[in-house]
């Protein structure tokens, strides 16, 4: 191996083997940076950085972040087991950020046209296990199908489980598909130590509280902060300095993306009529 020049001010090295041109975070998601490494682990910690750049450059790179999250924890390939607890909560579909012909915006806080859970209201559902693992995620307008729960969680849940809901029965498909049971828990009244939803209740409360803080996110956009809320909650407990460290090891992750291709990569995809 020899050094073979710079790259983005990167020194740039030769594989004398192969002839692979590489720097020291090729395939890394700061390789694109055009900012400083520890500016960007900055922008990570702080979703309202104070670090003394352009707006744009802040969100680009926010985004950046948020999308490795999202592929990192979808590498994980985590396994929900034992006592599992599922349950959705809905927030109204947004296309913040986007000039929309097809109907009227919407002012921040106001509520949805039509009564109930309705197309307008983009339905997260979540899951956890007493041994914490957790997934959220945004599956579609409206109610969830059991097709749509089945082909999204079946690889996520653990044989003889036991699935506690809230008395929907889209999640039936699951259990039997993964010979699971299924307990419904209709009321706090059915609660115990033991059988309650609390915590994915609790989960529920944090996500509504954080889009309030971030004064809503584009639709388009929502699981890549389901992924930022899943990682939340595991590194609640650090503090500022082990949380550097664990943010400057996850950067390392294998994900690379340009500007451009953040634009359109792994969007969820929603119905924009009323």
């Amino acid at each position: 191996m020899i050094k073979k020049g710079f790259a983005r001010g990167k020194q740039r090295y030769l594989c004398m083997d192969c002839y692979h041109k590489f720097t020291y975070d090729s395939h890394m998601i700061t390789s694109f940076l055009k900012i400083d490494v520890d500016e960007f682990i900055e922008i990570c910690i702080d979703t309202l950085t104070m670090v003394p750049i352009h707006k744009t450059t802040a969100r680009l790179n926010r985004h950046k972040f948020l999308s490795m999250l999202e592929k990192y924890l979808e590498s994980e390939k985590i396994q929900l087991s034992g006592t599992i607890e599922c349950d959705e909560t809905y927030v109204l579909k947004s296309s913040k950020g986007s000039t929309l012909k097809c109907r009227k915006a919407h002012h921040r806080g106001e509520p949805s046209r039509f009564r109930g859970i309705s197309h307008q209201q983009i339905c997260i559902v979540t899951t956890t296990d007493r041994n914490e693992h957790e997934i959220f995620l945004a599956v579609g307008q409206s109610r969830p199908t059991k097709d749509i729960i089945q082909d999204t969680f079946k690889n996520n849940i653990t044989q003889l489980s036991i699935i506690y809901t809230d008395g929907t029965d889209c999640y039936n498909s699951l259990a039997e598909c993964k010979n699971c049971k299924v307990v419904h828990l209709k009321g706090h009244q059915s609660y115990n130590q033991v059988e309650h939803l609390n915590v994915v209740n609790h989960i529920h409360s944090v996500i509504k509280n954080k889009l309030t803080q971030y004064r809503g996110v584009a639709t388009k956009y929502i699981n890549r902060y389901t992924a930022l809320f899943v990682c939340m909650r595991r590194f609640m407990e650090m503090d500022l300095n082990e949380l550097y460290e664990k943010l400057a090891w996850m950067i390392r992750y294998p994900f690379a993306i340009t500007t451009k291709a953040l634009r359109n990569h792994n969007l969820f995809s929603f119905s924009l009529q009323e």
